[in-house]
């Protein structure tokens, strides 16, 4: 099932905690900062019959027997009734009966079902799951209700002090909050732990749970257990033209030291007076870099000393589901993919303990690195969000579910029952998370690497931009054009769409 938002340094905290000062600079300034796992292709158009967001019911709920809709994907749907009864665990009064309205599944379709939903101005659903990707479309035409007017100031401070920022900050626009942390995704590189060790390395010596390994390290860990094992693959990763440009590609990039648009801080915006920074040498070697895990030394643009071969040509046609077949075959030694492909993986029926999960590898460290956000261990944020329709007519029973919903409750049930992962780092030290079948043994890596998350651009210049940079990119690693030549023209294009829209 792909969620990749469904996505999404140095190995200190206080480099993650810099980083997030980065992310709520940008919050405050107005334009959200957004995900993974999913990144959807926003498109919403015309102004729409959306509600005008000022909440005039009175927020009281009175007892009555009510039954809301929650439109939700089918992973959700599929244990209606455990999650119900999570939520009257949690709190949510017995009176108010859950309607688990499963619907299309991925971020782009369930974006189209959306758009026809809220620019109707239907009444229902009553609260839907969303992503950030959504936020620049939906948030303008009041598509979605401001949380802010109806949480509550405990809620709204546990948002503020408890949660993932980098994941809170990706539904805030213009002021307003519109979604609450649902789960958060959280990527990482997967790896058969067994294999590495019988090709003589010590990962739990060398701490790899919580010390990111170099990319140079990585290819010459990954190669030489492929040798020893035989596998038909290394490294297999997402890498088709929407991956390369705004998920895979942009994780390595980012480890290297490179941005889009230079400092995090300027990931929103203002658009058509940020700096466009593509065309520059961290590009270019990333891009190197990925020739050379594709093609060996003998790429004409190879990045001398750095091991390659080691990543199947084919992974330039996968989406994230494809690029599961290999490893999941027990044909890969290295895999990057979202936190909920743990779960499985770790199981006892597939690799057990032999899975070994580590951060996200790195170019330069974060000192190194030429843009403030950018450089060490990194990881696109992925994750859903609750929202609510402005137009519901159950208003209060609705807030009711979403805050017995974002409890802790909620989150280690379906923690439990799913393996997605909580919003709020806290949750991962619980007593309750320290039990949860094969997702505790990684618990240290899962709460590290939320700590060094980016979140893409949320704007809505950014679809078309992403397009023309994974075009390029992808150009590029086809073997079609130079990096030079494919970086020159993301860049291009890049600056073109900022000067229209400026």
């Amino acid at each position: 099932m792909e969620r990749d938002s469904h996505t999404i340094n140095t190995s200190s905290q206080s480099s993650a905690l810099s980083r997030r000062q980065f992310v709520t600079a940008v919050g405050a300034s107005g334009l959200a900062v957004g995900l993974a796992g999913c990144s959807g292709t926003g498109g919403g158009s015309g102004d729409g019959n959306g509600g005008d967001n000022e909440v005039t019911e009175n927020l009281e709920y009175t007892g009555e027997d009510v039954t809301i809709e929650y439109s939700t994907a089918p992973l959700f749907g599929n244990i209606s009734d455990t999650l119900q009864q999570a939520a009257y665990d949690a709190g949510l009064p017995e009176s108010i009966d859950i309607n688990f309205s499963t619907t299309v599944w991925g971020a782009d379709d369930l974006q189209d079902r959306y758009n026809q939903i809220l620019s109707s101005g239907r009444t229902t659903p009553d609260f839907m799951l969303t992503n950030f990707a959504y936020t620049p479309f939906f948030a303008p035409r009041e598509w979605l209700l401001d949380l802010t007017q109806v949480l509550g100031e405990e809620k709204l401070s546990e948002l503020e002090n408890d949660y993932s920022e980098v994941m809170v900050e990706s539904m805030r626009w213009d002021g307003g909050l519109y979604g609450v942390p649902q789960f958060i995704d959280i990527p990482t590189i997967q790896y058969r732990k067994d294999l590495v060790e019988a090709a003589g390395y010590d990962p739990e010596g060398e701490n790899w749970a919580t010390e990111p390994l170099t990319w140079d390290y990585f290819a010459e860990v990954t190669k030489a257990a492929q040798e020893e094992a035989g596998t038909d693959h290394g490294y297999t990763t997402a890498m088709n033209q929407r991956n390369i440009g705004s998920i895979t590609g942009y994780e390595h990039l980012v480890t290297n030291g490179g941005n889009y648009f230079g400092d995090m801080s300027n990931q929103n915006g203002p658009i058509g007076d940020r700096p466009v920074t593509i065309d520059e040498q961290q590009t270019i070697d990333t891009l190197r870099q990925f020739r050379t895990f594709l093609y060996g030394s003998d790429d004409e643009y190879a990045v001398d000393g750095l091991t390659g071969g080691i990543t199947p040509s084919d992974a330039l046609g996968w989406d994230t589901s494809p690029s599961m077949e290999s490893f999941n075959a027990g044909e890969a030694i290295m895999h990057r993919n979202w936190s909920f492909a743990i779960a499985e993986y770790g199981s006892e029926d597939k690799f057990g303990e032999n899975l070994g999960v580590m951060p996200y590898p790195y170019g330069v460290s974060e000192s190194e690195a030429a843009y403030e956000g950018t450089g060490g261990t990194n990881s696109k944020l992925g994750g859903w969000h609750l929202s609510i329709n402005p137009n519901t007519k159950k208003l209060a029973a609705t807030v009711e579910a979403i805050k017995a919903m974002t409890s802790d409750e909620f989150y280690l049930t379906i923690f439990e029952e799913l393996g997605s992962t909580p919003p709020k780092p806290g949750l991962f030290e619980s007593d309750r998370a320290q039990q949860v079948d094969v997702m505790s043994r990684y618990l240290d890596t899962l709460q590290f690497q939320s700590k060094n998350q980016f979140a893409p651009p949320i704007n809505a210049v950014w679809d078309p931009q992403k397009s023309a940079i994974g075009q390029e990119f992808h150009a590029c690693l086809n073997q079609e054009k130079s990096p030079q030549e494919a970086v020159a023209a993301a860049q291009k294009q890049v600056e073109q769409i900022e000067e229209q829209e400026s």
